[in-house]
């Protein structure tokens, strides 16, 4: 009976923290795609730009990951355990390098002071090798939780 309270519990905090990350994605996911519509239409840019990627990012791999990621969370029973918790701070680590690059490098490509050097490529690349580990992470949890939560015949 512990057992089963510990789990659920565990299960309600995941979900909050993957809802919470869901509609903080979404957020940041709009607000980025306002600013580069904005930004570019200001500066009468016409040219192409990593700034739309940063929009595309927060919303495809924040805002639709946290969806799938809380749906499993929900039907799968996926512990919060050391593991997972990993993943969530490696992602949103890797989350913030990646996209805050997209951001940052896009700017600068529009308003023309951008200049290429190996030290912003190098954060780039470490942001999407955290989200690699991350992913990783959580297929390793998914696995595990698979294979303790019995499978069930009748969904009903």
């Amino acid at each position: 009976m512990v057992t089963y309270l510990s789990t659920k519990l565990e299960m309600i905090v995941t979900s909050t923290a993957l809802y919470r990350s869901a509609v903080a994605y979404l957020t940041l996911g709009l607000a980025a795609g306002l600013y580069y519509r904005t930004l570019t239409h200001s500066q009468d840019f016409d040219g192409v730009t990593v700034l739309s990627l940063a929009h595309t990012h927060f919303l495809a791999l924040g805002f639709l990951l946290s969806l799938i990621l809380l749906l499993l969370v929900r039907t799968v029973s996926m512990p919060s355990t050391g593991m997972t918790r990993a993943a969530a701070w490696t992602y949103h680590t890797g989350m913030a390098l990646t996209a805050g690059m997209f951001l940052f490098k896009g700017t600068g490509e529009v308003l023309g002071w951008w200049v290429d050097r190996p030290m912003w490529a190098g954060i780039s690349g470490t942001g999407h090798i955290l989200l690699t580990v991350a992913f990783a992470l959580v297929m390793i949890s998914l696995g595990r939780a698979l294979r303790s939560t019995p499978a069930q015949l009748d969904p009903a």
